[in-house]
């Protein structure tokens, strides 16, 4: 059990930690850090050094991952930042009749397997997985997900077209699971080359496309 308890919380304010020992019975509160910025998602990656990745979004600057010591306090941007690929022609209209807004966003970062300590994932809106193999400084899109043949008929949920979730599978890292709103859960069973739809006796909502296992 940990000796060390961090609880990261982001908010429009920026990023908050509350830390406690391990009995959980105090806790601090310290922050905000990343004043001026959005943070939608924010993990620490304890393969190493304690290092804190955060989904950062500020309207004049754009999205990024910030990086940093957890220790020092001290984050910096990505150099080459995730950006997300642009929403279809049909997908916009949607997004505009039903007022979802159509900014982009970096929602998630996940650490990857033990195995590649440098390695991270984070998820877009509008949805896209990126990957980092130099620890969160530079980003590349997985376009095997971006191109996945059904993406034509993805629509949004009602808080956008994100990829929001990411599970690394602690026993096969070539397995990967990834969510996103509102085609489904997809996975990946060799290090992310090719996926599939996962839904299988998921309900689909009315409109969802026959046949093609997505549409949650």
């Amino acid at each position: 059990m940990a000796d060390r308890v961090v609880v990261c919380a982001g908010t429009k304010r920026g990023l908050f930690f509350l830390e406690s020992d391990r009995a959980r019975t105090r806790w601090r509160m310290s922050g905000p850090f990343l004043k001026g910025w959005q943070i939608f998602h924010a993990v620490v990656d304890t393969r190493g050094t304690p290092t804190l990745h955060a989904a950062a979004v500020q309207d004049a600057f754009g999205t990024n991952v910030m990086s940093g010591d957890l220790k020092g306090r001290r984050f910096l941007a990505a150099k080459t930042p995730p950006v997300p690929p642009k929403l279809l022609p049909a997908q916009v209209k949607m997004m505009r009749q039903w007022g979802i807004s159509t900014m982009s966003r970096v929602w998630h970062v996940e650490p990857g397997p033990r195995s590649e300590r440098k390695l991270l994932y984070a998820g877009t809106a509008p949805a896209a997985l990126f990957r980092s193999e130099d620890g969160g400084r530079n980003w590349e899109e997985v376009r095997s997900l971006t191109n996945h043949p059904t993406r034509k008929h993805w629509t949004p949920g009602a808080g956008g077209m994100c990829l929001h979730s990411i599970q690394v599978d602690p026993e096969n890292s070539r397995r990967m699971y990834v969510g996103i709103s509102s085609p489904g859960a997809f996975r990946t069973d060799d290090g992310g080359k090719s996926w599939k739809p996962i839904n299988r006796g998921v309900a689909m909502f009315p409109e969802a496309p026959k046949g093609l296992g997505i549409g949650t």
